[in-house]
């Protein structure tokens, strides 16, 4: 049987993904949906409420879970791909990015939880996107991966509007 690196398909082979790289994605996923709830709740409430909500009408205190969300799913990039790159892990600019095209708008879905009910939300999607994303960037070729990427990134956002 012929090794990743000797395959030559139209996909160009895949990167391996040894099996202690999965639990550190799902880890990282997990940690990430951690600091993603935790910095929204600390923007909303000490930066957002106190500076824009002085006028209950104003545009960013009526969005500010929203807002606040998705400033943390920046912040998250970062840290995110920091963390990925620590670990090695193949195409962690397209994993960080993917992540948070395919969450973008978290705040408001779990609006309306109970706070365990939304961090939990946050953790379990963080860590099934992260790993997912990182099993996805495996094809070699450039090309094939970014259809993959693009259809499951596509196919996540429609999710919610079924």
């Amino acid at each position: 049987m012929a090794s990743t690196s000797e395959t030559t398909s139209t996909w160009g082979g895949l990167i391996e993904m040894p099996q202690n790289q999965v639990i550190q994605a799902v880890l990282l996923g997990v940690g990430m949906g951690l600091v993603a709830w935790f910095v929204g709740l600390l923007v909303r409430h000490i930066v957002l409420v106190p500076l824009f909500c002085g006028d209950p009408a104003s545009v960013v205190c009526v969005n500010q879970v929203d807002v606040s969300a998705n400033i943390a799913a920046i912040v998250v990039v970062f840290v995110g791909m920091m963390g990925l790159v620590r670990l090695s892990i193949y195409r962690p600019l397209i994993i960080v990015l993917a992540t948070a095209v395919s969450l973008w708008g978290l705040g408001t879905w779990t609006m309306h939880l109970a706070w365990y009910e939304a961090l939990a939300w946050f953790v379990l999607l963080y860590a099934l996107c992260y790993v997912a994303f990182a099993w996805l960037v495996r094809p070699r070729s450039f090309a094939p991966m970014i259809v993959l990427v693009a259809l499951a990134v596509a196919l996540i956002r429609l999710l919610p509007t079924f």
